[in-house]
């Protein structure tokens, strides 16, 4: 009894890290948009989380809709400690189902602009920190502890040109990208449409458009190009049936050909 006592604490006590942080959900909402806008409640903070500067924008595409930004959701095995920490300054134009997971370190600063697409997802103790822009297309997945800045925060000569190169480019993340845990996204990158970044410590720091093909696998410091035509499986119901599959085999699932690859892959 006393262990299964000890287990169902546990267990509500886990199902609490989830929980709406109703105070800071209120404010951010009450903060940023007029009041029959804030109580639908468009932003849902969930778990500890600082708000450090409210005094910038945030605009939304489309209709607005309870919870079409959740900051804070939580794997207790990836940011059981974390606090959520938000700062902005600036701009932040976001899509629809847009998702900050738990212990985010978002800072938005004056005049940059931070652009998230529709269904992007943003792992556990991710950093974005935003001096001009960055911008983020749809159905992208960043897993937890990758790091995206697009400044070095300082300037360097070099001592036989003496040129000084600027300390801020603009980061362009493109659409269904799957960016994987513990890599870093620095000034200047640009990454076509389906790229896979493969982690962990991945480092990317330039334009890789017209470089590499659409739906092509990178990796390393730098990242450089490792396997072309491959896509992520970003659907549920796709997912749910390769699992169903490989719990019955180990052979390989082979996609019939009238199958269409947008619908099978895309959320």
């Amino acid at each position: 009894m006393i262990i299964k006592s000890i287990v169902n604490k546990l267990i509500r006590f886990l199902h609490k890290q989830n929980r709406v942080n109703f105070v800071k959900t209120i404010a951010i909402n009450i903060v940023y948009f007029p009041l029959k806008t804030a109580l639908k409640f468009p932003i849902i903070i969930y778990g500890p989380c600082r708000l450090q500067k409210l005094s910038g924008q945030i605009i939304f595409d489309g209709e607005i809709k309870t919870g079409i930004l959740k900051i804070g959701l939580s794997d207790p095995v990836k940011s059981w400690n974390s606090y959520s920490f938000i700062s902005l300054d600036g701009k932040i134009h976001l899509g629809k189902q847009v998702i900050l997971r738990r212990g985010i370190n978002l800072q938005v600063s004056r005049d940059t602009l931070l652009n998230i697409e529709d269904n992007v997802s943003i792992g556990h103790n991710c950093t974005l920190i935003v001096h001009r822009q960055i911008y983020i297309g749809k159905a992208t997945s960043i897993g937890n502890n990758t790091t995206i800045m697009d400044s070095d925060f300082h300037y360097v000569v070099n001592l036989s040109s003496r040129m000084i190169k600027p300390a801020s480019l603009p980061i362009i993340i493109g659409e269904c990208n799957w960016i994987a845990s513990w890599c870093t996204i620095k000034k200047g990158t640009q990454t076509p449409k389906g790229t896979i970044v493969a982690g962990p410590y991945s480092m990317l720091g330039k334009n890789y458009i017209g470089k590499i093909p659409e739906f092509s696998l990178i990796a390393g410091s730098p990242a450089k190009l490792l396997v072309e035509g491959v896509r992520r499986v970003n659907n549920k119901y796709s997912e749910n049936e390769l699992i169903k599959h490989f719990a019955k085999t180990s052979s390989n699932y082979v996609l019939p050909d009238d199958v269409d690859l947008d619908e099978f892959c895309m959320p």
